[in-house]
């Protein structure tokens, strides 16, 4: 028992160095998975995350999930308004301003 140990022992003396190494990079790996969980993109959001958000991130995302400058503001106004409505919080962003803009292309074509 004692031999057994006596070997643990200078195992941990040897890979001292290691065995830290080992538990910061776990640590540092941890804690990147974490941040990247709780971003705070419109994109992958709900709608309820969208009225919490200021009027900049809204045009922002809009921008980004539709590739449109020239409606952005109408889009927008659009997903404002589908907020509004009952159980729109469980509504996706992407969703909505996708539909938003079929909407108005739609419009815009007829």
């Amino acid at each position: 028992m004692k031999d057994i140990l006596r070997k643990i022992k200078e195992f941990f003396k040897k890979n001292f160095k290691l065995i830290i190494g080992i538990a910061v990079l776990l640590v540092v790996i941890c804690l990147f998975f974490a941040t990247q969980c709780k971003t705070t993109s419109l994109e992958s959001a709900d709608l309820q995350k969208w009225t919490e958000s200021s009027v900049e991130s809204k045009m922002s995302t809009v921008q980004i999930l539709t590739e449109n400058i020239e409606n952005t503001e109408l889009i927008v106004q659009c997903v404002d308004k589908m907020s509004t409505f009952n159980d729109s919080a469980e509504f996706a962003v992407r969703d909505a301003v996708k539909l938003c803009n079929m909407g108005i292309q739609l419009r815009e074509n007829n």
